[in-house]
């Protein structure tokens, strides 16, 4: 038992933020998937959802032996239950639609950080950091143009 706690430890470690899936028959421990394998994982979905699963799986299990298929697919829906997935590959402009994809361009704008190989808890720490500046942004221009405006037009003659 001290062997798999100081793995743990470790894994925390490394990982950050590790989850465990058990059933009667197995038990394995996962790190969260970054934004990157979630892509991945949409893309893999569109054609065959048991392999994106799968793929999935063994992107964010820690202890590489054999699983059973069952197990397989159960740790893999409880990964995605715990994740947002996006799909498509450009942005659309449109208000609602690829929201993930926006919010990454945010974070990466304000951070200057790869925000497709942070896990996804960070990502989103990031992500109400970033809209926070945006809007602290806007509404200091929105100040400035309001300045400018009184400026402009308070000397003139009526």
């Amino acid at each position: 038992m001290d062997d798999i706690n100081s793995q743990i430890k470790r894994w925390k470690q490394q990982y950050k933020e590790i989850f465990k899936v058990q059933s009667d028959e197995d038990t394995a421990y996962f790190k969260r998937p970054t934004l990157s394998v979630m892509d991945q994982y949409n893309s893999i979905k569109e054609g065959d959802v048991y392999r994106a699963l799968e793929y999935l799986f063994n992107e964010c299990v820690l202890e590489q032996k054999d699983y059973e298929d069952e197990f397989l697919l159960s740790a893999g829906k409880s990964i995605i239950q715990q994740s947002v997935v996006d799909k498509g590959n450009g942005i659309n402009n449109e208000t609602g639609s690829d929201e993930i994809k926006k919010s990454a361009a945010l974070v990466r704008h304000y951070f200057h950080i790869d925000p497709y190989e942070l896990p996804i808890d960070e990502f989103y720490k990031l992500l109400s950091e970033a809209l926070w500046l945006q809007e602290h942004k806007n509404k200091q221009l929105e100040l400035a143009l309001a300045n400018v405006l009184v400026r402009t037009f308070a000397n003139s003659p009526v």
